[in-house]
């Protein structure tokens, strides 16, 4: 006999399979094989940047899991947990890393990225893995734009000290400096003009230039004429009547020096008080007889015309 079944029973059957097929249909949506055999792990973070519960877990860039629950952490206030589940088959070294990264530079959709490390023990399901977040882009942004934020505060108040100094009078003179730089600097081009002061002193630098190249043979003559020159007086006797001379004054030295000790004649004449002396009185009585025989010239000269008989009177 056939059993039968009850109506009930029959739409109990019906919705029973309705539900495992919406169950599997949605998991399905989600990526999620229910079918297959999986490994779940763990990873905290501080933030997870809006990663979902749909969210992809990739190695490599292959797909081997799901995000499986997120929740806080009751043990540690603040932390975040992500479970996610992975095939059986893939292995998971102990130290590894779960980073949440974006699927693409312009998306806001976060998946899981592990990155396995070198360990040669791996991992057992439920072991919680080390938790990452990659910033992407906004890891070399954000530095940029805090930088950039101070840069415009500190260009805001040079800008205000600048406004606060530069009054009327101070813009007056900038202007003035600068009408001057103007001037100075059509000085200077019309300088370094083709009648510039400039171009002619180059010019005549030129000139003398090429003067000095054209009488480079001249100059060269002139130089072995001043070298001939030098090695005939390196040749002449100059250096012997240099020691001539050299000996005559030490000689010249030595006679000094002996009449300043009174040797010789000339040292005695020189260092003598007494010839001194005796040349003094000489010159003194020489001046007492010039005196006398200017005052008594008849004492010493006789003037008559009969001198010579007298003296023969005498001489008798």
């Amino acid at each position: 006999m056939k059993m039968k079944l009850s109506k009930e029973a029959k739409i109990g059957i019906i919705a029973l399979i309705t539900l495992i097929g919406f169950f599997w249909g949605l998991n399905f949506l989600k990526g999620i094989n229910i079918f297959k055999p999986i490994d779940e792990y763990y990873a905290e973070y501080d933030n997870i940047q809006g990663l979902l519960e749909s969210g992809i877990v990739y190695l490599n860039g292959y797909k081997v899991g799901n995000v499986r629950s997120i929740h806080f952490n009751s043990k540690h206030p603040g932390k975040i947990i992500v479970r996610f589940a992975l095939e059986e088959k893939v292995k998971i070294p102990v130290n590894s890393i779960a980073m949440i990264t974006s699927s693409s530079m312009i998306s806001e959709i976060k998946d899981i990225s592990l990155f396995l490390s070198d360990s040669s023990k791996l991992a057992s399901p439920g072991d919680t893995l080390i938790g990452r977040l990659d910033k992407g882009m906004f890891a070399f942004i954000e530095p940029v734009k805090y930088q950039a934020e101070e840069t415009l505060a500190n260009i805001d108040s040079v800008l205000c000290i600048i406004r606060n100094i530069l009054d009327k009078t101070a813009r007056v003179n900038i202007q003035h400096s600068i009408a001057n730089l103007d001037s100075i600097t059509a000085s200077i081009n019309g300088s370094l003009g083709a009648d510039g002061n400039i171009t002619k002193s180059l010019d005549n630098l030129e000139k003398i230039t090429s003067a000095l190249r054209n009488k480079s043979e001249e100059l060269s003559s002139i130089l072995v004429n001043f070298s001939a020159f030098s090695d005939s007086l390196a040749s002449s006797e100059i250096k012997a009547a240099i020691n001539n001379t050299n000996k005559t004054l030490a000689e010249t030295s030595v006679i000094l020096e002996k009449i300043n000790r009174g040797q010789g004649t000339a040292g005695m004449l020189v260092n003598s008080d007494t010839l001194y002396q005796n040349l003094k009185n000489a010159a003194g009585n020489l001046d007492i007889l010039i005196k006398d025989l200017n005052e008594h010239p008849k004492k010493y000269v006789h003037f008559s015309v009969f001198g010579r008989k007298n003296e023969s009177k005498k001489s008798r």
